[in-house]
């Protein structure tokens, strides 16, 4: 018995031995493929960040995508009331705006002229029988020149509010048509001019802001807004 125990322990270790060497030898692919893996990781990455900058970098070569430019804003006032002295002249003149829209008139009791044109960037334009009206706007002010017939004066005329401004009358007498206008200033100061038809008229009475009688015909002042649209059609 005694002969026997290291032959048998021999042999149980021998039978270790070779169980261990197989079991290793099993376990080193799984160790490999995962270092595989792990090592494999970051060269993917590596290949992919080129892709990606390329795809997250613009091309210097295309053309920049322009950029429409915002419109320029006119910022002509869209309602507003002047009115003011004709130098050299002494008359008054009025111009109202409506959205783009103009009326003006001119008047020194003795001489009138009704006037429509067209506002934009700040300037107006308006004409009327033998009458022609330029003036900027700028600083609260409407400055510019009116030319009546062969006559050429210069003007400025300030914003107003109501009562001052441009008025307007109209009425139907014996079948002709009488047109009243009337200027006043926030000094108080007036000036109008009634006609009859084309051709016959006088000085209007004193501006009050009420209804005006002219002759015993009523006639009742409205002002820009009140009048503005059938005016210029």
């Amino acid at each position: 018995m005694s002969r026997l125990g290291p032959i048998y322990t021999l042999a149980v270790g021998a039978v270790m031995t070779a169980g261990l060497t197989v079991a290793s030898a099993t376990a080193s692919p799984a160790i490999q493929e995962t270092s595989a893996s792990v090592a494999a990781g970051p060269q993917a990455n590596t290949e992919a960040t080129p892709e990606a900058t390329a795809d997250a970098t613009p091309d210097s070569t295309q053309e920049p995508e322009e950029v429409a430019a915002p419109e320029d804003q006119d910022t002509t006032p869209k309602k507003v009331d002047y009115a003011g002295v004709v130098d050299q002249n002494g008359g008054l003149i009025a111009i109202s705006i409506r959205n783009g829209k103009v009326v003006g008139y001119f008047c020194d009791g003795q001489i009138e002229a009704w006037l429509k044109g067209t506002a934009e960037d700040n300037t107006v334009t308006l004409e009327g029988k033998d009458t022609l009206v330029t003036a900027a706007l700028r600083g609260g002010k409407a400055q510019g020149r009116i030319e009546f017939k062969n006559k050429s004066w210069r003007f400025s005329a300030a914003t107003v509010k109501k009562p001052s401004g441009l008025y307007r009358a109209t009425a139907q007498v014996r079948g002709a048509r009488v047109v009243g206008g009337w200027i006043k200033l926030p000094n108080g100061q007036s000036v109008g001019r009634i006609m009859i038809g084309e051709n016959a008229g006088e000085a209007a009475p004193a501006f009050d802001g009420g209804v005006q009688k002219w002759y015993g015909i009523p006639l009742t002042p409205q002002d820009p807004d009140g009048f503005i649209d059938s005016f210029l059609s």
